[in-house]
């Protein structure tokens, strides 16, 4: 998938919120495993000057971008799948690419524009539209992020990182904790070993508040 991530960086966020950062943020991330990790990897940007002859005149030469501009190898790739989506409009890998990398750089409305059209494709993308769903958390839009992640769901019943990423929503977006603790409670049941799953848990403990409402211990 992608971005399970969500919502790894998440779990950091959400422990040290409650107990003392988003986990992994790659849900690493960069994501709430940005979420688990997905199809590709969520991780920073490709380091200035790799990939060019002369490593330090690749440095220099990306280090005079505007702020906010993707290095020079990660703007032309862009462009390569740009173009190849514009020759292939039923094509849906140059989309999920896009997505893909637009997400890594943190540009979340392109990488929505661009896993939506992915989707249009091949809406039976599992970990294209979980990662659709950790986009809109980072945008902010928590129910249309668990939308997306019922749907996964009914595509993939079984989908762990979903699972997990539908946890970090409801207790850092919504601030649902009966839906983050019956979250909890399914990706529990299927498999209490997720990574992540105990710092979860100790989370949704503290904002529970007390022993009475404590999930069960493992």
């Amino acid at each position: 998938m992608k971005k399970e991530t969500i919502i790894t960086a998440i779990v950091f966020l959400v422990v040290g919120f409650f107990i003392g950062y988003i986990t992994e943020a790659e849900f690493n991330w960069n994501a709430p495993e940005k979420m688990a990790p997905s199809s590709a990897a969520a991780g920073p940007a490709e380091a200035p000057g790799t990939g060019t002859p002369n490593g330090a005149a690749g440095r220099m030469g990306n280090a005079q971008l505007p702020r906010g501009h993707p290095p020079l190898e990660v703007a032309n790739k862009i462009k390569e799948l740009e173009d190849q989506a514009a020759q292939n409009p039923r094509d849906p890998a140059p989309r999920l690419e896009l997505g893909n990398l637009y997400y890594d750089q943190h540009q979340f409305d392109h990488a929505a524009d661009w896993y939506q059209q992915e989707l249009a494709l091949d809406p039976n993308n599992a970990n294209a539209r979980t990662d659709l769903g950790t986009v809109y958390f980072n945008l902010g839009r928590f129910q249309e992020a668990l939308k997306e992640y019922q749907e996964t769901l009914k595509i993939n019943p079984q989908h762990e990182p979903t699972m997990f990423n539908m946890i970090i929503v409801n207790l850092q977006g919504t601030h649902d904790l009966e839906a983050a603790r019956a979250a909890w409670e399914r990706l529990h049941k299927q498999n209490p070993n997720y990574p992540g799953l105990d710092k979860v848990k100790e989370s949704l403990d503290a904002a529970i508040g007390g022993a009475s409402g404590a999930l069960p211990r493992q």
